[in-house]
């Protein structure tokens, strides 16, 4: 536990700077009896007061507290360490993960989840000049910063363009979460998942392959005959598009995620 000594901290930091209790007393508009006390240790600066001693000594209000701020590496290894007490890619981890991130969530929303847990099954949706922010208690949570879009441009089009027109098509797209949902799916597993026709269905999975978005092998086991991933360069797309549709379709009330009409930063 570190420890707390506001009096030494501002006594050297006012000497520091080479001003009198008189003259810290003038900048913050109190009373000089009132510096003294503070540097005896009679009385402590109150909430209101300590981010004026703060930032007239160019410090944090970690600073006055304890001569030193805060080690982000040190927050980050506590989190780090939290997380990882738990068995690799477990459920219980990712759920701490969550919880960490919805407290994150709700530090930058401030008053936009005043009150209410961090963590909420109502999609909390934020947007401003430096990004937009998602965050869902059955378990999505997304942060994008504004210079995130500063990366997107023609580029972005050009990969769009063989999976989403795939995507418009509705057999396409439950072929694809169907394909997601097991690995190494075969054509019945398909077939009795989704109950089309076995035309419709080869139609359906040829143009999905001709697209290099899934992959057809021939299974280890003759019995399930050939079987069908995702394509990796789509894989984790896919993934985050469908739970991104999920996360705007169950929103009663819409999630509109903006920062402005006409103001995200992509290059062209």
């Amino acid at each position: 536990m570190k420890e707390i000594n506001i009096a030494k901290n501002i006594v050297e930091l006012r000497k520091k700077k080479g001003i009198t209790q008189e003259q810290l007393a003038s900048t913050l508009n109190i009373t000089p009896q009132a510096v003294s006390k503070w540097e005896t240790g009679a009385s402590l600066p109150d909430t209101q007061t300590l981010p004026l001693i703060a930032d007239h000594f160019g410090v944090s209000i970690d600073y006055l507290f304890y001569g030193q701020d805060i080690s982000y590496d040190e927050i980050y290894e506590k989190l780090f360490r939290k997380v990882a007490a738990h068995p690799q890619m477990s459920k219980e981890s990712y759920e701490d993960a969550l919880t960490l991130f919805g407290y994150a969530h709700h530090g930058i929303s401030r008053g936009n989840l005043k009150g209410k847990i961090p963590i909420r099954d109502v999609p909390a949706h934020l947007a401003g000049p430096n990004g937009v922010s998602l965050l869902s208690g059955r378990g999505y949570g997304a942060i994008l910063t504004r210079s995130f879009f500063e990366h997107i441009n023609r580029d972005t089009a050009e990969f769009a363009t063989t999976l989403l027109p795939a995507l418009s098509d509705r057999v396409c797209f439950l072929v694809c979460m169907a394909i997601l949902s097991m690995s190494d799916i075969s054509y019945g597993e398909l077939q009795e998942k989704l109950g089309i026709s076995e035309e419709e269905l080869r139609l359906t999975l040829d143009r999905l392959i001709a697209q290099k978005i899934v992959i057809e092998k021939v299974s280890k086991h003759k019995s399930l005959g050939r079987t069908y991933d995702i394509n990796d360069m789509y894989h984790t797309c896919l993934c985050i598009l469908i739970a991104t549709v999920e996360m705007q379709r169950y929103s009663l009330t819409g999630i509109s995620c903006c920062m402005g009409y006409g103001d995200y930063p992509i290059s062209f």
